[in-house]
C-alpha cells in the first residue's frame, strides 16, 4: 500500500512524495495534495484489482 504526503518547499512549490520511491513537484501545496492523494488512490485502486484476479 502506498501513502503518499506532501513536503513545503521555501520558494512556494511543493513536492508529493510516497514511500515507494514515487516524488513529484508540484507549483503549490494544493497541487502536490490533490496529486498524493490520486497517488494513494491510484494505487490502492490497483493493489485491490490484483487481488481480486489473483
Amino acid at each position: 500500500m502506498c501513502y503518499a504526503d506532501t513536503t513545503d518547499n521555501p520558494d512556494g512549490t511543493a513536492v508529493a512524495h510516497c514511500y515507494c520511491g514515487w516524488s513529484n513537484t508540484y507549483p503549490d501545496h494544493d497541487a502536490a495534495d490533490a496529486a498524493a492523494e490520486s497517488h494513494t488512490r491510484d494505487a490502492e485502486a490497483a493493489e485491490a484489482e490484483f487481488a481480486a484476479t489473483h
